[in-house]
């Protein structure tokens, strides 16, 4: 990706606590078309720095970067998303694998260089575009498996129940579907609501 796409200019929240270093990383940035938004001094308060600016890119460059930042980046990660490109000192293993665990797009050994900053950013954000992607079709591929595992539920009932093929405890699910205005899954829920009740009170009076 671009540094402007379609006019669109990436906003780059600047995370480093060596401040001429970050002047000069935030002047390659502007002179390579990037709109930095914010300069840090450290990650102090950087949930709500996120929240207020709302980055394209967050770049982090600091000397003792701690887990407690990395719980942050992960809190991003669930609820807002956000490439991220670290570069850092620290060549622990365990502790480059918590970052990528809590988000970070792109981890790079050593200290930023404003040179190599932008091609970074534009790898790291069109590697951070395709993870995004893989994630939405596998929970789609998720929400589909669990609709079939709950109409097939359905069609199991109703099969028991009322003595019926599954083509016609099917034909069942899609009538009452389009009856109540729900979706195939919905009214399969439904249906296995009311038999799974059914039966429990059956039970009860058998008792």
């Amino acid at each position: 990706m671009s540094a402007a796409t379609q006019n669109n200019i990436v906003r780059v929240m600047l995370v480093d606590d060596v401040p001429q270093r970050s002047v000069r990383v935030a002047e390659k940035l502007t002179g390579d078309g990037f709109d930095v938004i914010a300069r840090l001094p450290s990650a102090a308060g950087l949930l709500f720095q996120i929240e207020q600016q709302k980055p394209d890119v967050i770049l982090i460059d600091l000397q003792s970067p701690g887990r407690d930042m990395l719980e942050s980046l992960s809190v991003i990660n669930i609820h807002n998303p956000t490439p991220v490109v670290m570069f850092s000192e620290e060549e622990d293993p365990s502790y480059i694998e918590e970052a990528v665990d809590a988000g970070v797009t792109a981890y790079m050994v050593g200290g930023v260089e404003a040179e190599r900053v932008k091609p970074v950013i534009d790898v790291a954000m069109a590697q951070f575009k395709s993870f995004q992607a893989l994630r939405q079709a596998l929970d789609s591929t998720r929400t589909q498996l669990e609709s079939l595992s709950v109409i097939d539920r359905a069609k199991s009932l109703l099969m028991q129940q009322h003595s019926v093929s599954e083509d016609k405890a099917h034909k069942l699910l899609r009538t009452l579907s389009m009856d109540t205005n729900q979706s195939l899954p919905q009214a399969a829920e439904s249906v296995i609501k009311i038999l799974s009740q059914n039966k429990k009170n059956s039970g009860n009076h058998d008792n």
